[in-house]
């Protein structure tokens, strides 16, 4: 895309400000991610209720910590760092193995894709990435998302196990809403329209009575993260196995999120940035193995939220990163983002998502291309079994063994895969 088509483009850096606007744009859609997979994970190790606020800290620091770090020295894109959900599989199945065991098949994992992206390896994959193949990341993302994003726009909670009809119609109204500030306000007020949604729609949920402010009072304001330590880690195979293919998927992950917001931002210096990116990724784990958390991935839901924002700065992004690692030291900031409602935010990443599949089908269609019966089968059928995958349950997956559960269980990961085999073998151009 043009540069001309955003406020501030991939290396303009805001005023402090509006900067901070930004990244705190950032870190609101982030946050009810970090929150669940850290409940996730403490439960799958039955974590006492400390241990759990001690562990929610240090998934705060790691995301923080290399959501700045890559954006600012690593593929230098504005992508957030979250816990992956390969990951995140793979925790919760070895958690019986004790974490001394997750923790040995993290570092092994860490240390595959750190040596991959430190040789420069990553150049003998990225020129796969076909107009098609990324169309169709940016499709995939959007779509293997919906399943994760459909309880908190109806609102299931214990509540409501099969939802609120009143939610989803405050849903509707509010991406709705967010959409028309996006469309018709200009110049920087544009660039607020999603942090505008949020903050009305949380003053809506908060008159409602469907908001809880107490924790806020009750947070202290300022904890350092405990037990960072937790002991040394215990390479057992079945999980070094189950980490390696996870870190495979993860790998798969990156590539194309680095891909898809680089089809968006501009792709110069593609193939170094996806080396640096998987390096980073590496390090990650790594760092993830000491902590004894789960590691990180470059989300790809980025590309949405900068179309809608029309901000493409990643020292906004950076931003981000700052304030989630205040977060890991601040509770009451930490317990103000969490009490954000996870429908407000599952509404305001509707929004990106819907832009983002329009860019995916421009990215398709670049230079007036028209498609062919082949294109049609190499764009819809990964985009339709990836998303099939995404819907169906996990106990599926269970009579898998782990190793490989981690990877065709993940949407995203098996309709890229798909989508190369099409493009470049099963239905290859003759």
């Amino acid at each position: 895309m043009d540069d001309r088509e955003f406020f501030y483009s991939l290396n303009q850096r805001p005023p402090f400000w509006r900067n901070l606007l930004y990244g705190s744009q950032w870190a609101l859609i982030m946050f009810p991610a970090l929150v669940i997979v850290a409940s996730i994970s403490a439960k799958a190790l039955n974590l006492p209720a400390e241990e759990e606020v001690a562990f929610f800290q240090k998934i705060l620091l790691l995301a923080g910590a290399f959501t700045a770090w890559q954006t600012l020295a690593g593929h230098k894109y504005p992508l957030q760092e979250g816990p992956a959900t390969a990951l995140l599989l793979t925790f919760v199945t070895l958690a019986p193995s004790g974490l001394a065991a997750i923790k040995g098949g993290f570092l092994f994992g860490g240390l595959v894709l750190f040596v991959i992206g430190r040789l420069r390896w990553m150049h003998y994959v990225t020129k796969y990435f076909t107009p098609n193949v990324v169309g169709v990341i940016l499709l995939l993302i959007a779509f293997t998302l919906l399943p994760y994003l459909l309880p908190l726009l109806i609102g299931i909670d214990p509540g409501h196990p099969r939802g609120d009809g009143a939610i989803f119609a405050a849903s509707l109204a509010l991406i709705i809403f967010i959409a028309i500030l996006s469309h018709w306000l200009k110049g920087f007020w544009q660039t607020t329209a999603m942090i505008v949604g949020i903050v009305v729609g949380t003053f809506i949920f908060w008159l409602w009575g469907l908001m809880n402010l107490q924790p806020v009072k009750e947070a202290a304001w300022f904890s350092l993260p405990a037990q960072l330590w937790t002991g040394l880690p215990r390479f057992y195979l079945p999980a070094i196995i189950s980490c390696f293919f996870a870190y495979l998927a993860v790998m798969v992950n990156s590539v194309g999120s680095i891909h898809g917001v680089g089809e968006i931002v501009g792709k110069d210096d593609l193939t170094r940035r996806v080396d640096r990116g998987i390096e980073v990724t590496g390090l990650a784990g790594i760092a993830a193995a000491g902590l004894g958390v789960v590691g990180t991935v470059s989300y790809s839901s980025s590309p949405g939220v900068i179309l809608v924002s029309r901000v493409a700065s990643r020292y906004a992004q950076a931003m981000c990163g700052v304030i989630l690692l205040l977060a890991a030291f601040m509770p009451r900031l930490n317990a103000l983002l969490t009490a954000v409602p996870a429908t407000v935010v599952g509404s305001a990443l509707c929004v990106a998502l819907g832009s983002q599949v329009g860019a995916g089908i421009s990215v398709i269609t670049a230079g007036g291309k028209s498609l062919t019966g082949r294109d049609y089968l190499v764009v819809g059928l990964p985009v339709i079994i990836g998303t099939l995958v995404a819907t169906l349950p996990p106990s599926f997956f269970a009579i898998l063994p782990a190793s490989i559960g981690v990877v065709v269980s993940n949407g995203l990961v098996v309709g890229i895969v798909l989508v190369l085999m099409l493009e470049h073998l099963l239905l290859r151009k003759r």
